[in-house]
Formats: C-alpha cells, sequence, structure tokens
C-alpha cells in the first residue's frame, strides 16, 4: 500500500543532477538575445548579464550517489536486526557505478532530468532513474522507476537572504513494476519477505534537498556544486494504486494558526494571485536558480527567516493506516516536513548538517470535539539518535535512519478515532500540522501532459477520505488557465477542456479527459520561438478548497500546427531547429554538436536510433523533448534519408 507500508526499507545518502539552466528562459528562445557576454563566456541570470542561468553547461543528468540502507521494517512493523539489508549499496547508472545491461553488451542510460517547459519548472521529472539494491554479500534487486515528477516544494532551510535548490525540499514518488530479483533466502530472510510482499511491484519516494547550486563550491571538500542530499524509502504497491498519490491521508499546515505559532515566514506557495483583474502565476513558474532536482529554482521558495521559534514551522506529512499482525498502525512521513537550520562562510557560501531544526518533542495525536488526543504510542517521537555522519568529499552531512518515517502502533481503542477524526502533529503541545475536517486527499497523475492539436489524453484522480477511498464520486472542479505575458499574468482559457468518464470507483479511482481544440491559438509574442503554450489546470474540491500541493494540478503543453515538407532540407528545415537547441544547450557540444550539418551527417546513425526511441526512455534526446511529434517526425525522415543514402 505505497513506500509508507511494511515491510519497508530505509536508505540515503546523495544525489546528483546538473541541469542546463539556459532553457529556463523564454528570452533565451529568441536568437536574437545574446547568450554570451563580449569574451564570449556564459554569464548568470539577468540583470547584469545574458540569461544563461547558474549551469549554462549542463547536461541533464541525475544519479543517486554513496547511497546505503540504514534500516528496515520488517512485515510486523519493528525494526529489522541483524539482517544483512541493513548496509546494502543503494546505486543508480552514473559515471562512477556503470550498470551493465542483462545482455552485457552495453551499460543503462544515466537518468535525465528535464522540465516541461520554461513556463512550469516546478514538476521537474526524471526519466529512466534505475535503482540497484545489492547485499554486501551479493544478491539484492534492481527496476526502472516510473517517471517522477516533482512536488511537495517548499522552503527546507533556515537561510535569510538564501534563494536556491540549497535552501528548499522537494519529494519524488513512482513504482518499480519490473523488478529484477537475485534473493537466496538464507542471505536475507529480510529480503525474502520484501519480495513476497511486493509482488505488485516497489514503491519509491525521494526526499531531496540540500542541492548546492552555488558554481563557486565546485572545489568546495564536503560542500560540491550540484550534489545534494536524498533519503529514500521502498515499500510494496498494491493494485489500484497511482504511482505519485499516497493512498492514505494528508497532515497540512493548520487552516488558522494563532499569530504565536507562526514561527517562520511561511513559504510563498505557486497559486493563482489576483491583481487589477487579471490572474499570475508567481515566480515558481519563472525563471530563477535551480530548485532540488529541478533545472531552475523558478519554483523555490524563498528561505525560511528566522523568527520567535522556528520550530513551529512544518511542511506537510503523507500519512497512512495499515493492518499489522491482526491489528493497526499509523505511518507518517516526517522526512519533507522539518526545517533544517542553515551557516554561511564568509564567502558567503551555505552549509547545513542535515539535522532536523526540531528533533524531539513531537506527538501525533487525533483531533476530536473534545480537542486533541494523542496516541498512546506516538507521544514521544524523536530522531535525535537517528543521525548518521556521511563524511564524504562530495558532502558532508548528516543522514536520517528511518528517511523521516514514524510507525505507531494503535491501541484497540484509537482505531475508530483515527478513522474518523483528523489527524494532527504537536510540538511540545503546539499544533504544526493538521489534517483537513473532512479528511479528503485528492490527487492526480500525471502532473503533465503534452498535446497536439485536436488531440486529448486521460489523467488519473484519486479520491480518499481519511483514508478510505471515496466511491461513486466526481471530487474536483477545475479552472484552465494560459500564460498571457512574459510577467506571469494568467486567463483564463477554452483551449484545454476537460471531462469526466464516469465517478470514481471502488479504489477511489477515477478518469478525466483532457482535450485541446484543433485550431491554434494565437501565441503571445515571447512564446512565437517556442511554437507552444502552456496551460495549467487547477482544481478545487467541492466545498471550493484548492486541491494539491499549490502548483497546478494538470500542466499541458500544447504544440501549434506543423505541416512537415515532403523533402525537408538541412538549411530550411532541420537546421534552424537543431541549430537553436545546440544553442540552448551547449553542454552537449562536447558529446554531438547537433547545430553542425556534417557532424549530424556523421552521427545520423545514432541520432535516428535515440530520437526514434520513446520519450519515457533516458536514452532519448532529452534537448528535443518539448519539440512537437510532427516536427520530431520531420527530423527523422531527414536523418533516413542520410542512413539511406548511397556512399560517396
Amino acid at each position: 500500500m505505497s513506500y509508507l507500508d511494511v515491510p519497508r526499507i530505509h536508505f540515503a545518502g546523495l544525489f546528483f543532477t546538473n541541469p542546463s539552466t539556459i532553457n529556463n528562459f523564454d528570452q533565451s528562445y529568441n536568437k536574437s538575445v545574446p547568450l554570451t557576454n563580449a569574451q564570449g563566456a556564459y554569464v548568470s541570470v539577468p540583470p547584469g548579464g545574458p540569461p544563461a542561468g547558474w549551469n549554462a553547461v549542463g547536461t541533464a543528468q541525475l544519479w543517486i550517489a554513496e547511497c546505503a540502507v540504514l534500516s528496515a521494517v520488517g512485515p510486523g512493523g519493528t525494526a529489522v536486526s541483524g539482517d544483512p539489508i541493513v548496509g546494502a549499496l543503494v546505486e543508480s547508472p552514473s559515471p562512477q557505478t556503470p550498470k551493465t545491461t542483462p545482455d552485457g553488451k552495453g551499460f543503462y542510460d544515466i537518468a535525465k532530468l528535464v522540465d516541461l517547459d520554461p513556463d512550469q519548472q516546478g514538476r521537474s521529472a526524471v526519466y529512466g532513474l534505475r535503482i540497484f539494491v545489492t547485499l554486501p554479500g551479493g544478491g539484492g534487486f534492481s527496476g526502472l522507476m516510473s517517471v517522477p515528477e516533482l512536488q511537495d516544494l517548499n522552503g527546507r532551510v533556515i537561510a535569510p537572504n538564501s534563494r536556491s535548490s540549497w535552501s528548499a525540499v522537494g519529494t519524488w514518488m513512482g513504482q518499480i513494476t519490473e523488478v529484477e530479483w537475485n534473493v537466496e533466502p538464507a542471505s536475507s530472510p529480510f529480503l525474502t519477505q520484501f519480495q513476497q510482499a511486493c509482488r505488485q511491484g516497489i514503491a519509491v519516494k525521494l526526499t531531496t534537498d540540500l542541492h548546492q547550486n552555488n558554481f563557486n563550491t565546485r572545489l568546495t571538500a564536503g560542500n560540491m556544486f550540484c550534489y545534494g542530499r536524498v533519503l529514500g524509502s521502498l515499500g510494496p504497491i498494491q493494485t489500484g494504486e497511482l504511482a505519485q498519490v499516497v493512498p492514505g491521508r494528508q497532515i497540512a499546515t493548520p487552516p488558522a494558526p494563532a499569530p504565536e505559532a507562526m514561527a517562520l515566514e511561511a513559504a510563498p506557495r505557486p497559486q493563482r494571485t489576483h491583481a487589477v483583474g487579471t490572474k499570475t502565476i508567481n515566480d515558481r513558474f519563472g525563471g530563477g536558480e535551480a530548485a532540488p532536482g529541478l533545472e531552475s529554482a523558478a519554483a523555490v521558495p524563498e528561505a525560511a527567516e528566522a523568527s520567535a521559534d522556528p520550530s513551529l514551522q512544518w511542511n506537510m506529512a503523507p500519512a497512512q493506516v495499515s493492518q499489522v499482525d491482526g491489528g493497526s498502525m499509523l505511518h507518517i512521513d516526517l522526512g519533507g516536513s522539518l526545517l533544517l537550520q542553515g551557516t554561511s562562510d564568509a564567502n558567503g557560501i551555505w552549509s547545513s548538517t542535515g539535522q532536523f531544526l526540531q528533533d524531539t518533542g513531537i506527538a501525533a495525536g487525533v483531533l476530536t470535539s473534545a480537542g486533541i488526543q494523542p496516541l498512546a504510542n506516538g507521544r514521544q517521537i524523536s530522531f535525535a539518535n537517528q543521525y548518521v555522519p556521511l563524511n564524504s568529499q562530495n558532502k558532508q552531512v548528516d543522514l536520517v535512519t528511518s528517511s523521516g518515517l514514524v510507525d505507531i502502533p494503535l491501541e484497540a481503542n484509537e482505531v475508530a478515532l483515527v478513522q474518523n477524526n483528523p489527524l494532527v502533529i504537536t510540538v511540545n503541545g503546539t499544533t504544526v500540522l493538521q489534517e483537513p475536517a473532512n479528511g479528503l486527499l485528492i490527487g492526480s497523475e500525471p502532473f503533465s501532459v503534452r498535446l497536439t492539436p485536436g488531440a486529448s489524453v486521460t489523467v488519473q484522480v484519486m479520491a480518499r477520505q481519511f483514508g478510505q477511498p471515496l466511491v461513486g464520486q466526481q471530487p474536483v472542479t477545475w479552472e484552465v488557465d494560459a500564460v498571457a505575458t512574459q510577467q506571469g499574468s494568467l486567463v483564463p482559457s477554452t483551449n484545454v477542456s476537460l471531462a469526466w468518464n464516469g465517478s470514481t470507483d471502488a479504489n477511489g479511482l477515477a478518469i478525466l479527459t483532457v482535450s485541446t481544440v484543433a485550431q491554434d491559438p494565437t501565441l503571445p509574442a515571447y512564446r512565437q520561438p517556442m511554437d507552444s503554450q502552456v496551460y495549467y489546470v487547477f482544481f478545487s474540491d467541492q466545498a471550493g478548497q484548492q486541491v494539491g500541493d499549490g502548483n497546478a494540478n494538470v500542466s499541458v503543453l500544447r504544440f501549434q500546427s506543423y505541416a512537415a515538407p515532403a523533402d525537408p532540407t538541412w538549411q530550411q528545415d532541420v537546421g534552424p531547429v537543431l541549430q537553436a537547441y545546440a544553442r540552448l544547450y551547449p553542454g552537449m557540444k562536447g558529446l554531438l554538436d547537433i547545430g553542425d550539418q556534417a557532424t549530424v551527417k556523421g552521427f545520423a546513425t545514432a541520432m535516428l536510433g535515440r530520437m526514434s526511441l520513446p520519450i519515457l526512455d533516458p536514452a532519448y534526446m532529452p534537448v528535443t523533448r518539448d519539440l512537437s511529434p510532427a516536427k520530431i517526425a520531420m527530423i527523422l525522415a531527414w536523418l533516413e534519408t542520410q542512413v539511406n543514402a548511397p556512399s560517396a
């Protein structure tokens, strides 16, 4: 029942991502805008230089590094002891840890990090993250994670005036549905139990923070450029679940906290605002630095500013109740909820121990008409003894043995209370998180879709109430907005429409069809070089409350119509497209200069193979993911003529 259920594995370590940042800025697509200064050097974000961002020559790679299993929870809900699963390596393909394909003839591609569009950078997707768990004596399991999109992006570190991926936290959720097992029961009894529980596959949760995007740290031992921390969890999935939605509950910020409880300035959320009769998206959808695992920190909230009591401002926590050994157990994920303290050196470079600012005095309870009733086994939640130092050249930081997850056995008299009342998290008696009074959790996937004129796709919606499926409902309404100006003004749009395909089933799942008109809209001037438009779909529940993490519930990248020539040429058709992307992704030139005709001809077979792959494949050429299918087909047709051309 998701990564929160048992049996469960916790691992932690580092992640690395080096996205290209030129394409974070709409104006970078305008060929008349210079990307370098007079000396030919890429310069950081405006003002003061061309729009190249903090990592102009990045190559969009992502991998996990120096990770190990720090703890595990058995089927009975108790910690595993003496099993070799604890200490097992957790890896993904990387330059340091290449992984051979089953036929032994090649290597798996390194995962790629891709944003949907410069105007939607809050849903960074990871393509092709393949996870390997290897026991000390050999054996283990591996598999390809479904494509996760960033969610629950929030402030993480108390670091005044810091606005970057280093000060934020975000999560990726997905599933490994085709697992390759190499398990010997005698070597790891736990892993045998885990395999039996994961017949449907493995649910994956990655909480990422402290991603260092300050270029001046590229030679700083222990705080290296492009490295961050990851806290991971693996658990069993069941039929009827969505890869990116916990089939349980959500404990969020209290609806109306007292002034004395507001310890930190709340991190701005990407919700719509109204000004002078128009709606604008805040800068989570615009250009900036980088969020955790993001290409841009356009979606990163301001770092938390310290005030009276910084221990009382928390981020949302997922929760779930499961049946364990004939009883009930409440699982809560606080891994992305708690804040951290940051420190700055004389050069203005920030660092953090990674320890939670508040790691004791935490309690879980239920809000009843008589007030908060603490759960008997949830009165003393502590992380103070869970820190494991990672002394790495790449990052010196403390890891957390449980990845921030908490398991609370429920007493017999508490089961009905939890089933029918909001969950509450308190710190020394003060409420910091509270489930909505109606107990609703509504999630959807995918978060982002691509549409050609007149086409449609489907999106699934999951509805739960106090953790139970909401059956026979159409639980959300929606509003569709388009970006009207480069400043982020939003206007309602009918170019994208949604319709229900029935009501929620026994699992609380329903399907929405997302469609777009066949006739091309007139694009804003700044969008014309991109030949596409982004639309944002915002869900509201039946009470009119916005649903989700504040970002758009569904983002639609709609391509304009394109009539490909019967016989495309490099000069008129292929060259202008590929040269534009060579300009936007200069880091590719060291691998393959796609803007040079002779180079492309020489590598036509390789390019044809890469661009013919499914878009979800990590080997698919990442720089062309925001090209319309019609333009891709045109380029493929030209490449085929080069491959089949007679030799000179």
